[in-house]
């Protein structure tokens, strides 16, 4: 187990994205322009007409994903995640009402607000991340840069 303290403090954000807006693509933005490398999403609420997520399909080594494209309302049940090296990695539940189906997963590029998405970030001051990929078994973790 890695602990990563927040020595220098922590900055709160309440996030809201607006109808048509990509949530990965703008999330990196607003963590580069803060200058955000590290920190967490606490919770995360909204809607996606567009939903891209991968999840995992085996407990073997290298992981292996499958990758889902929903279009269509989709409502966000939960969503949460982590930013290491400046980049979010975000976990949701979402339903896809149309189809009667509940999906768990990362969330990709591409995934579009259809009417709100809100998630709240704390930023870790002065905290520098990033993530490495273990070249025996594909697992990637958070490390201190």
């Amino acid at each position: 187990m890695l602990a990563i303290p927040a020595a220098n403090g922590i900055e709160c954000y309440m996030i809201s994205f607006r109808r048509g807006e990509l949530i990965i693509e703008e999330l990196r933005k607003f963590l580069k322009e803060k200058n955000i490398d590290a920190g967490v999403f606490t919770s995360g609420i909204g809607s996606f007409d567009i939903c891209n997520l991968h999840a995992i399909t085996s407990t073997g080594l290298p992981p292996v994903d499958k990758y889902y494209n929903l279009e269509g309302p989709v409502e966000v049940g939960s969503l949460g995640g982590s930013v290491a090296g400046g980049e979010p990695h975000i976990h949701v539940v979402v339903s896809d009402p149309p189809n009667d189906k509940v999906y768990v997963g990362h969330l990709e590029p591409g995934s579009r607000c259809c009417y709100r998405v809100e998630v709240g970030l704390i930023a870790f001051k002065g905290v520098k991340t990033t993530r490495v990929t273990d070249e025996k078994t594909g697992l990637i973790d958070i490390v201190e840069a």
